[in-house]
């Protein structure tokens, strides 16, 4: 299998906010460009990363990970909404709706 060559531009920053402990930054964009009192372009570099290119049975083995993985995520929120709901449906039902006489006042 052939590694395939992708090529990547990069930009490092010298970040100028005195309340980052990340001094230096490296993007993939110009962030002085939008930010200008934030960061400081200092340099860019143009470097190439090999990647092994995969089979497509693997890429589709990956995709359905994903999906998989993003099923649980729903059913877990679906399933804290529901419990959610029905805590609020209890509490409707506990409240009772007989009238209070003033010696049940406790003040």
């Amino acid at each position: 299998m052939e590694a395939l060559a992708i090529p990547v531009k990069l930009y490092i920053h010298y970040n100028a906010n005195t309340f980052s402990p990340d001094k230096y930054i490296v993007a993939t964009c110009d962030m002085s460009r939008t930010f200008p009192d934030q960061y400081v372009l200092l340099e860019t570099r143009d470097i190439s990363i090999d990647v092994n290119q995969p089979e497509p049975f693997d890429i589709i083995a990956l995709q359905v990970d994903q999906l998989r993985g993003q099923k649980e995520k729903i059913a877990t929120l679906a399933k804290d909404q529901i419990a959610q709901v029905d805590d609020k449906i209890q509490q409707l039902l506990c409240i009772d709706h007989s009238p209070v006489q003033e010696s049940d006042i406790p003040f």
